[in-house]
């Protein structure tokens, strides 16, 4: 047993470092520059569910946009029970370039927050779509910039996020919130760059109106159980001579409302990791990657709670521990510096990448036990998914009449 526990916590190790190897090689590539010529009209669509108390400040923020072509920006009220509709038609009588679209019933097909995007979507006319959430702040530049990464070929653009600097319930909260940002932006920056179409951010994205069709938009080619923005990036991503990219100018950052409790932070990634248990909507590397993950830091932080009682594997853990640790030291500083974000080289970067696999391992191991609300019908529709997957393949064997 002791063997077999070995043996599985270095062979997910090499993955992992292999995996963080590939990460760090795409933070060298350098990224396209942004196109200013072309102004598309843009629609920037945001959800909002009871946002009466965040929602001004993000309007304000989205009036003083100085985007030079057409755009609007669609609220979708998805059934607030507070005074949502009326921010927003406040906000619609100081700018006419805001619109209020309301939810009056769940859809049985997307899940809530998808759905309202999708309202929002069919409600706007722009041929850019840009989605965000109802409580991030927007630099003044950011929807111009945005849009100028849209270069022929380019389906998305993948924005950079990162919380806010002010957090109510403690400075380390927030600084390891914000590195683990950090580490999920550095991530996706490198994947993009080296041409996997794997993933994108709900608070920051923008895609073509045409792509997005083409694709058949939200739970194509079927009931999608959760929807979500990794799903989308990688169904447009399957289009013919496609390319996304990434933006992580100053100008496109969105910031993003912190947790205000460690809860709730978890409770926020428990929801993330929930979404990935639907294997069957996945690409398979993506998935085989967010697996990797999610083991190794289940195996590797057992592995460190178990050492007091089996000393053989101190030394074990020990070397796999600190192989990680040092790999993500070093990757982070730099592309924390690549970001201009030095002021995360700080013993927090430290602390987070110690308690980075036992953060993971609470996150995947609370999703096991009670998933997050991301689906709407979601387990009969990934039984009658396979069930369908399995009648295909049966068929494959039958005889020709």
């Amino acid at each position: 047993m002791f063997e077999v526990h070995v043996v599985s916590l270095c062979l997910l190790a090499v993955i992992y470092l292999s995996s963080m190897g590939l990460v760090a090689a795409g933070m060298f590539l350098r990224g396209r520059e942004p196109q200013v010529a072309a102004r598309p009209s843009v629609s920037v669509v945001i959800p909002a569910h009871n946002e009466e108390r965040d929602l001004p400040d993000t309007l304000a923020s989205l009036s003083a946009q100085t985007y030079p072509g057409q755009a609007e920006f669609v609220i979708v009220d998805d059934r607030s029970e507070d005074t949502t509709a009326e921010v927003v038609r406040r906000a619609a009588a100081r700018d006419a370039r805001v619109r209020l679209v309301q939810v009056r019933a769940p859809s049985t097909r997307l899940s809530p927050k998808v759905n309202a995007v999708d309202h929002g979507i069919r409600a706007s006319s722009g041929e850019i779509v840009v989605t965000s959430d109802a409580d991030c702040r927007y630099p003044a530049g950011w929807l111009e910039r945005m849009v100028a990464h849209f270069a022929p070929g380019v389906v998305m653009v993948v924005g950079y996020v990162e919380t806010t600097r002010k957090n109510q319930a403690s400075r380390w909260l927030h600084l390891f919130e914000t590195i683990d940002w950090l580490s999920l932006m550095l991530t996706s920056r490198s994947l993009t760059r080296l041409g996997f179409k794997f993933a994108s951010s709900a608070n920051n994205q923008a895609y073509r109106r045409a792509a997005f069709d083409a694709a058949g938009g939200f739970g194509a080619p079927g009931r999608a159980p959760s929807g979500d923005e990794d799903l989308l990036a990688q169904r447009l991503g399957r289009l013919p001579r496609s390319r996304m990219a990434f933006a992580s100018l100053p100008e496109t950052r969105v910031l993003t409302k912190p947790a205000r409790s460690w809860g709730a932070l978890l409770r926020q990634r428990r929801r993330w990791v929930s979404r990935y248990h639907h294997v069957v909507h996945y690409h398979p590397a993506f998935f085989a990657g967010i697996a990797v993950l999610g083991a190794h830091s289940v195996v590797l932080s057992s592995s460190i709670v178990l050492t007091p009682w089996i000393p053989a594997l101190v030394p074990w853990v020990a070397g796999v521990w600190g192989a990680e640790v040092a790999m993500q030291l070093v990757g982070m500083s730099i592309g924390a510096r690549q970001l201009g974000r030095e002021d995360l080289l700080r013993p927090a970067l430290v602390g987070w990448s110690l308690l980075h696999p036992f953060f993971i391992s609470v996150v995947v191991l609370w999703s096991l036990l009670a998933s997050g609300e991301w689906r709407a019908g979601a387990q009969a529709y990934r039984r009658r998914l396979l069930a369908r997957k399995w009648r295909t393949w049966l068929r494959r064997f039958r005889p020709r009449a």
